[in-house]
């Protein structure tokens, strides 16, 4: 799958779940009570890692005693913060939610008192290495410089923007991203009322981009080189808890994107996938291991080492390089045999590639393309997996 990094901010969320929206000046006894990693492109990595994807994120530390929790939960969703910036002055952000039990809705409160990622240090992070670019619609004047140097320097990767709400010069970086998603907050606010006329708007200002945007319940929209895509809501949907809807179809589209799907269908896929985070509390366990085949635990793969085992009549290689995990057809495309015909493969550590052990023909582990070799250029069949939040490995 894909390595995503993704920019924005990082923020403990303290959700109190109650009956109903409290009367002012009235005491009340909450239902539940939980603190959850949160922030806009955080919560779309979560669900991007769920997915299998290796995702990162990028943005400010603070140095205080909830930055440390703040890690550990970035850990336990599977998120990389090695690029994040950490900033000795300033406190972890932190909201806190109140979410209404009668309606599902969410009401939230803002503690931010922490400096925003500079331009000079995302211009340090090696931003081709990764396979997709991901932004938060904030930070403006640090973002069209960021947006500078995506566009100079990377060559293929999509560069992908979520418009949240109004800011000052926003509408300047529309023009840099290849995917745009919108929110129903952010059209409103521009005075659209139909999502079409909003994004036919967007569209003159983004002609390059494919836009999405969620309209709560009433479904999804998109719009790409003047087609315009409605995804409606399923009526029979029950809405339990809303508190990161939009961050899941965002991650829903960006999925299903780098999984080949035409705008039409990612608009259809991100749908459905909100739906099934509004009628369930919190983003964690979107997809349940109930129905997938279980391949290995990734505790038992060996680092830069492959495992063959066999699933659905298929054999599947699995390669391991560090904590994330590649999984391939075990066909070489060169003569169609398994790569381990003749002997056991093996990964180079250096190189970080699979030998066939036929005719000596070397793919990355990162995309199965054969870099030396008789079928040079021609890539194995990349097997889609999931990795959950036990390490236990399943097909997609």
């Amino acid at each position: 799958m894909a390595k995503i990094l993704a920019v924005g901010n990082a923020v403990l969320d303290r959700v109190i779940d109650v009956t109903c929206y409290p009367q002012e000046n009235t005491e009340s006894r909450c239902l539940t009570m939980s603190e959850r990693l949160g922030g806009n492109a955080v919560n779309s990595l979560m669900v991007l890692a769920q997915m299998g994807h290796s995702v990162s994120w990028c943005g400010t530390l603070a140095q205080d005693s909830a930055s440390h929790m703040l890690k550990q939960q970035l850990n336990a969703a599977q998120i990389d913060h090695s690029t994040a910036q950490s900033i000795k002055k300033g406190s972890t952000p932190i909201s806190t939610i109140l979410v209404a039990q009668d309606t599902g809705s969410r009401t939230i409160s803002h503690f931010r008192h922490l400096p925003e990622l500079d331009f000079e240090h995302f211009a340090q992070i090696s931003i081709e290495d990764y396979d997709w670019l991901h932004f938060e619609g904030r930070n403006i004047d640090a973002l069209i410089g960021m947006f500078n140097i995506a566009t100079a320097f990377l060559t293929h990767q999509p560069i992908s923007l979520e418009v949240e709400k109004e800011r000052d010069g926003i509408d300047d970086c529309l023009a840099s991203a290849n995917i745009i998603m919108f929110s129903q907050h952010f059209a409103l606010g521009r005075g659209y009322t139909e999502p079409d006329n909003f994004l036919r708007a967007m569209q003159a200002l983004a002609p390059q981009a494919k836009l999405f945007c969620g309209w709560g319940n009433v479904g999804g929209f998109a719009m790409e080189e003047g087609h315009f895509y409605q995804v409606d809501a399923n009526p029979d949907c029950v809405v339990v808890d809303t508190l990161g809807a939009g961050d899941v179809f965002n991650a829903g589209i960006i999925d299903a994107l780098i999984r080949g799907h035409s705008t039409g269908e990612a608009l259809e896929l991100a749908v459905r996938l909100a739906e099934k985070k509004i009628a369930q509390h919190g983003i964690n366990h979107l997809f349940s291991n109930d129905n997938k085949i279980r391949l290995t635990d990734l505790n038992k793969l060996t680092a830069h080492k492959v495992s063959v085992v066999e699933a659905k009549g298929k054999s599947i290689v699995l390669a391991r390089v560090d904590d994330s995990v590649k999984a391939y057809v075990n066909n070489c495309p060169h003569a169609n045999v398994p790569l381990n015909s003749m002997y056991k493969v093996e990964i180079d550590p250096r190189e970080l590639t699979l030998k066939c052990s036929v005719h000596d023909a070397f793919f990355r582990v990162e995309d199965g393309v054969c870099v030396r070799g008789p079928c040079q250029n021609q890539a194995l069949e990349a097997v889609a997996i999931i990795v959950d939040a036990q390490g236990q490995v399943f097909l997609a």
